[in-house]
């Protein structure tokens, strides 16, 4: 994935090269290209002369004096200090100077998106869904989910969460927003009144979509009724996945689902554009995944083979070395994600989302989805 490119125009050196040390070592180092300049002269003229940015970050001082040389034709944000402000702020937005860095390149990566970056040309097509699925509870399917929509909205891209699990695991990490509690109660009652016949009415779901902050993507608020959820069928899920695609606000939609196969499950085999299987190295889990694969080519022969060509297995809680042979020949692993020994007893959940080791694999993950077979030039499956 191209990064968007952003030249930051800062005087004082002191925060410029902490700023861009923090990029540099971090997974924002992939979704930014930052060209910093400390002194006026040669900003202006690597904007007069030099490759254009998706988006211009600079303090009071260096824009006033790029505003002052004619018409401004690239997008820009303003670091503010206290209640100074510029003279040409209907062109721009401001964000304070002084914030966590995480929060601030946050704020940086939305205007690039907003200001048309790359990310927003990464969708030519219809929206991506990519369905995370595993024939084994407690596989760490639902870790990986949230970790890959995290690291996929830190490289840039527009990205939905959408959990279909029965006991919703994003529960234990709060979304931040306030004032939507019961509200995934009311999608699903709108959901079956939007398939009566005498309805007429499309299923509009922007009313409940919320923005999850510690997974820096949006999502829906977690339901806590299980009957509710057991009630969701293959028809329900099929038409809430359609009415996000058809939202045209996402990159990439990303499924966290159950472990087997009922209809929630095999709504988004048949839908997603891209499936990433998790599988586990030891003994009794690859005999249940080979069992849990034959029993779904069995059952839905063709539904199997259009799976099959969608498909990318990884192991998760790789230690180092595969010693299982998986006992179907179709099955090729792909990839791997580490095992953290520190979560063997966890007790505080946001450990799940910052481990740097996990997110760093993660990343390599999503980036060689965008770069190899490709979220972005995958297309739907058999149901959309």
């Amino acid at each position: 994935m191209i990064p968007a490119r952003l030249v930051l125009a800062v005087q004082d050196s002191r925060y410029v090269e902490p700023l861009l040390n923090y990029v540099h070592g971090s997974s924002y180092g992939s979704a930014l290209q930052v060209t910093a300049f400390t002194r006026t002269d040669s900003f202006l003229r690597y904007m007069e002369t030099g490759e254009v940015p998706n988006l211009v970050v600079g303090d009071t001082e260096m824009l006033e004096c790029w505003h002052a040389r004619g018409e401004v034709n690239v997008p820009w944000l303003h670091l503010s200090e206290g209640n100074t402000a510029i003279s040409l702020m209907e062109d721009g937005k401001s964000t304070p100077k002084y914030q966590p860095l995480p929060q601030l390149l946050d704020v940086i990566l939305s205007h690039c998106k907003r200001s048309g970056g790359t990310a927003e040309k990464l969708n030519a097509g219809n929206t991506p869904i990519l369905g995370i699925v595993s024939p084994l509870g407690g596989s760490g399917k639902s870790t990986i989910a949230m970790n890959m929509a995290k690291q996929l909205g830190v490289l840039g891209l527009r990205v939905f969460y959408l959990n279909l699990e029965t006991v919703n695991s994003s529960v234990l990490f709060p979304s931040g927003s306030v004032g939507m509690e019961g509200s995934f109660s009311r999608l699903l009652y709108d959901m079956k009144a939007a398939q009566e016949p005498i309805s007429g009415s499309e299923l509009s779901v922007t009313s409940y979509i919320i923005r999850h902050h510690g997974l820096k993507c949006d999502s829906f608020e977690p339901n806590f009724n299980v009957k509710e959820m057991a009630e969701m069928n293959r028809e329900d899920t099929a038409l809430l996945l359609n009415s996000l695609v058809s939202s045209n606000h996402y990159d990439v939609i990303v499924v966290d689902t159950e472990e087997y196969m009922g209809e929630r499950m095999q709504a988004v085999l048949e839908q997603a554009g891209l499936l990433i299987w998790v599988l586990l190295d030891d003994l009794i889990s690859v005999h249940k995944s080979g069992v849990w694969i034959d029993q779904l080519e069995q059952r839905y022969p063709a539904l199997y083979e259009s799976v099959r060509k969608r498909s990318t297995f990884i192991v998760n809680r790789f230690t180092g070395q595969l010693v299982n042979n998986f006992p179907r020949k179709d099955i090729n692993i792909d990839g791997v994600l580490p095992y953290i020994p520190s979560w063997k007893q966890l007790h505080q959940e946001e450990l799940l989302l910052s481990s740097p080791i996990y997110q760093r694999e993660v990343l390599k993950l999503c980036q060689q989805l965008l770069e190899g077979s490709g979220i972005m030039a995958i297309q739907a499956g058999g149901g959309r």
